[in-house]
């Protein structure tokens, strides 16, 4: 009797975490809709912006949040549409946490996270980049278009659709690839769609700021083929380091606990810069760390043929 009796809180009290973990298993599912949400609003305000352009309206003649700080911020409907990419991106570190947290991770929520990725870091990036460059293209009465008279009206879309479809295989991959044993959890094999998404985003949100007028030119130019290059990056076996694993877990050396105190101040200070070069130094980080190790490896199977070739009696053998 005294081994039930003592038995019967412990038995009572795993009762009741059990019966909160299983309602807090809706909480991914509900955050992974959220991030497919902002996805859909950030096409619906580069639908706004293509609207207004098209009917003639300025930005001035318009009050976007109705509010003076935000205003400097956001300052148009597709600055609107690239911070709701970024909000989907925070969204979607938090879904993946959660649903380990809570013990709930199916098939049907990775599956569910890879429809509503496919929107967010596929069809909203790109939807903002051929709004964005048709207003900056209608001074030179270029349409970006697959029927466009210009062949950078037609390469924009193109870059666009290329983009597009490389989320769609890159995250298509990553599902197949996640559910094998031998999965490496260290590393992503191509850049994650979201730091792509991050980079077009982040072109968008950078021009519409006030910037010098030869930066401006260049990046408009540019945008369409830094866009295409990052959705190949995403289909490459290119290896990219996992930001949460490298810099939020575990214990900070005090040398990237400054790094980051610094970052953070340079990005109060000027965001939109902050985060383009940020995008742009993580999206380069896999190309360049790949040919490095290819130089290494090549200088070490060099080396040792140099050896091989130097002993004594090879020459002779020969």
């Amino acid at each position: 009797m005294a081994l039930i009796a003592k038995m019967t809180p412990d038995h009572h009290g795993t009762r009741p975490r059990s019966r909160r973990l299983r309602s807090l298993a809706l909480v991914p599912t509900l955050l992974t809709l959220a991030n497919l949400l902002c996805g859909f609003a950030a096409v619906h305000f580069a639908l706004r912006a293509m609207y207004d352009f098209g009917a003639g309206i300025g930005p001035e003649q318009f009050v976007t949040l109705r509010h003076v700080a935000l205003e400097r911020i956001l300052p148009s409907f597709l600055s609107i549409g690239a911070s709701l990419v970024l909000l989907g991106m925070i969204l979607d570190m938090f879904d993946g946490l959660m649903a380990r947290v809570t013990r709930s991770t199916t098939n049907f929520g990775g599956q569910l996270d890879s429809l509503a990725d496919v929107v967010t870091f596929g069809v909203a990036p790109a939807t903002l980049m051929v709004a964005f460059m048709t207003q900056r293209l209608a001074g030179d009465s270029i349409v970006p278009s697959p029927i466009s008279d210009h062949v950078l009206g037609r390469a924009t879309w193109v870059a666009a659709g290329i983009y597009v479809a490389m989320t769609a295989v890159r995250l298509a991959r990553f599902n197949v690839e996640h559910a094998r044993d031998d999965f490496d959890h260290r590393v992503f094999r191509g850049m994650p769609s979201p730091a792509a998404a991050v980079i077009v985003v982040a072109l968008i949100l950078f021009q519409d700021q006030d910037v010098p007028n030869w930066a401006r030119t260049f990046f408009v130019y540019a945008t369409p083929m830094i866009a295409a290059t990052a959705g190949l990056l995403m289909v490459s076996r290119i290896p990219y380091r996992r930001f949460h694993r490298s810099w939020l877990l575990g214990r900070w050396p005090i040398g990237q606990f400054v790094a980051a105190f610094l970052l953070i101040a340079v990005f109060v200070a000027w965001p939109a810069v902050t985060l383009l070069i940020v995008a742009l130094w993580y999206g380069l980080t896999g190309p360049v760390h790949y040919i490095a190790w290819m130089v290494r490896e090549r200088r070490r199977h060099s080396g040792r043929v140099h050896v091989q070739d130097s002993r004594p009696g090879q020459s002779a053998a020969g």
